[in-house]
């Protein structure tokens, strides 16, 4: 498989491909280790022929252009031609290996000085022979503090505020997704947007192995049970059980709209403060990086952050919150949903996700869900809104969704945009 990994910066995309590598190894698929910084150099790595793995800015590099003042320059014609350079250089090293696997990085899009603009030459890409694309996404926050570190670490210069984060990121994704469909005449490519939070077994499933297991995406109530530790580990504990059976798109893997986060820059903001610090547990639900895409990184918090910074950004990341989670439903063969009616109330959040899977997307994907008596409010009247099979075992849930038919990599889902 050929997996085309997209992303902005701070998503980190070197430590995503150690992680990966990690995988493979682990699971018998190459022999190869990964090199200190994640890539498999082909000169000296055990077999390139079985794994390549190479970053378009990494090469722009190493062929002598400094990246950072070559994009901040207006040069348009220069910087095209520093892209295909690269480009065109690991598609000769790939064409002369042919790896049965390879993954292969770069920016679609990239921003600066408040421009967004793309370097990418379809047909430099297109002898890449790519399966699949996938882009990498984080946490605002996440990305806002990786920039900052690396700023420090490297003396970039470059850091971004919450808005442009959003805006450069929604610019990725939609190139990444107008690619998928033109890259080849005859044939769209799958394109799944994936946070870097999630388990690494997942996207290694995703890429590599994905007849092999369904394709869920896993529903349950967040808002209404964020702040009751007892409820969320209960969540949390299925969510562990779902990631080890399936391949799963797990929304809390991006988690950037907690009210605690918005109502202490509002707060700050009435009373003339110009700096908050948000902590981990405010930022979001709790989550470890350990075992995910992009173990061995730092916690993002405590991070101090301009209230006025969070404000302006508010309504825009609301509005990309939902379309995330219906983008994960789009991306998925079936919609896994735990305990509607966890603590007698229905989950708003769950039920719209629940209607666009039975009655929006296209095609419908089957519902299958798991109730608990003990939550009561099984028989509100809203459930009988949209098409699904109920299960009051766990064992006969995890059952039902491993009867669905893992996905054939040649009959992508339906463009995302």
């Amino acid at each position: 498989m050929r997996a085309l990994l997209a992303g902005i910066s701070g998503v980190n995309k070197d430590i995503v491909v150690a992680n990966l590598l990690d995988r493979l190894c682990a699971n018998g698929d190459i022999s190869a280790s990964p090199g200190a910084d994640g890539y498999l150099d082909p000169l000296i790595g055990p077999d390139p022929r079985e794994f390549f793995a190479a970053s378009v800015e990494d090469v722009f590099e190493q062929q002598g252009d400094d990246l950072a003042s070559t994009l901040a320059a207006f040069r348009p014609r220069y910087q095209l031609g520093a892209w295909q350079r690269a480009g065109l250089a690991i598609a000769e090293q790939m064409e002369d290996l042919d790896p049965r696997h390879s993954l292969l990085a770069t920016h679609l899009t990239y921003y600066t000085s408040g421009r967004q603009f793309s370097l990418i030459d379809i047909p430099t890409i297109r002898r890449w022979r790519p399966d699949c694309i996938i882009t990498l996404v984080d946490d605002m926050l996440d990305i806002r503090a990786a920039l900052a570190r690396r700023d420090a670490e490297r003396h970039t210069n470059f850091q971004l505020r919450l808005r442009e984060i959003l805006a450069w990121r929604s610019a990725e994704i939609a190139m990444a997704d107008l690619l998928a469909r033109n890259l080849y005449e005859r044939r769209m490519i799958p394109h799944y947007v994936v946070s870097v939070k999630h388990p690494a077994e997942m996207l290694y499933r995703l890429i590599f192995h994905r007849r092999r297991f369904p394709v869920v995406y896993s529903s349950f109530p967040i808002t209404a049970i964020r702040y009751e530790a007892g409820r969320r580990d209960s969540v949390d504990a299925i969510r562990r059980e779902l990631h080890r059976r399936f391949i799963v798109f797990d929304p809390l893997t991006l988690d950037e709209g907690t009210p605690q986060v918005f109502d202490k820059a509002q707060a700050a903001y009435a009373d003339g403060v110009r700096e908050i610090t948000i902590t981990a547990d405010e930022a979001r639900w709790p989550l470890d990086n350990a075992g995910t895409l992009k173990d061995g990184l730092p916690s993002a918090f405590p991070m101090s952050l301009d209230p006025r910074e969070a404000l302006e950004v508010w309504d825009d990341m609301e509005n990309q919150v939902r379309h995330r989670d219906l983008t994960m439903v789009e991306q998925a063969q079936c919609v896994a949903a735990y305990r509607i009616t966890m603590g007698g109330r229905l989950s708003t959040g769950m039920y719209s996700e629940l209607m666009y899977a039975s009655h929006t997307a296209e095609p419908a994907r089957p519902v299958l869900m798991y109730a608990d008596p003990e939550d009561g409010g099984l028989d509100h009247p809203f459930l009988r809104n949209f098409n699904h099979r109920t299960y009051h075992t766990t064992e006969e849930w995890f059952d039902a969704i491993a009867n669905i038919m893992p996905v054939d990599r040649d009959n992508p889902q339906r463009p995302l945009f």
